[in-house]
């Protein structure tokens, strides 16, 4: 049994590094993940300097429970697009270039060829969400000068360490999505409508609001609040668990796909 686990352990650390090779080769996807970062952290400065001329103004256009806390925060709702589509880039453009069947001639086992691209999803994105979501954060209270908060506030640490969960998860729902639907455009669009359209509708209709804060992205950002907006009865590791568990049904509909139809 050593022996097996051994060959096996061999066999996923070498899927991983041609899979870590092929992202490091890839344009497009270098290009998603070095503008999701300096979109991220402009969009961020940009936010506290409006917020903060604002504020100075005293002009009534900043909600009068503003919290610098939360607001630091708020560009993970936009982080969350790059991510989203570096999941969903990881797979889909094997499948259009027909490259998934000579990963499946190295690699024939699914289960250990989709394994080690999910933990190249994870390697890459969660280094980039730490390293978005605290310059960011620390960006953003700079611009609102006087109106900022400091790194030592109440749920800056855990806001800034779920936030870096919440984007990895995110980017693996994505793959996960990705992989059962097997197309780029249809994966980003599904997700894309689901996350800024419809998942904001259901707040809308009162008889969906309460079931609105179970769904992903609903919960994940409500992990980061601690302000007016921030959901007691969820509460912050309660929504980053409703996230994980949606990301994990996205990864096993993804391996089921993957496993059940041919390439």
């Amino acid at each position: 049994m050593s022996v097996q686990r051994a060959a096996r352990r061999r066999a996923l650390l070498a899927a991983i590094r041609a899979e870590w090779t092929k992202v490091c080769t890839l344009r497009s996807t270098l290009a998603v993940l070095v503008a999701t970062f300096v979109v991220s952290t402009g969009l961020a400065l940009v936010s506290g300097l409006s917020v903060g001329r604002a504020l100075d103004a005293d002009n009534g256009r900043v909600r009068p429970d503003f919290n610098p806390v939360d607001s630091g925060f708020d560009i993970v709702w936009y982080t969350q697009l790059g991510l989203v589509a570096f999941g969903v880039l990881l797979i889909t453009g094997e499948f259009s270039s027909g490259m998934i069947r000579m990963s499946l001639a190295a690699v024939p086992r699914h289960g250990l060829l989709y394994l080690a691209k999910a933990a190249v999803c994870v390697t890459v994105a969660l280094p980039l969400a730490a390293a978005t979501v605290v310059p960011a954060w620390l960006l953003d209270q700079v611009a609102l000068g006087a109106h900022g908060a400091s790194p030592d506030e109440p749920g800056v640490v855990r806001g800034m360490v779920l936030g870096t969960v919440y984007l990895t998860l995110i980017a693996l729902l994505g793959f996960g999505v990705a992989t059962a639907v097997r197309s780029t455009g249809f994966a980003l669009g599904a997700i894309y409508v689901f996350l800024f359209a419809l998942s904001p509708l259901t707040q809308a209709v009162p008889v969906l609001k309460d079931v609105a804060r179970y769904l992903p992205d609903k919960a994940g950002i409500q992990a980061l609040k601690v302000g007016a907006d921030a959901d007691p009865s969820l509460g912050p590791w309660g929504g980053i668990l409703v996230v994980a568990g949606w990301t994990a049904a996205a990864l096993l509909i993804g391996r089921l796909s993957l496993r059940g139809r041919e390439v």
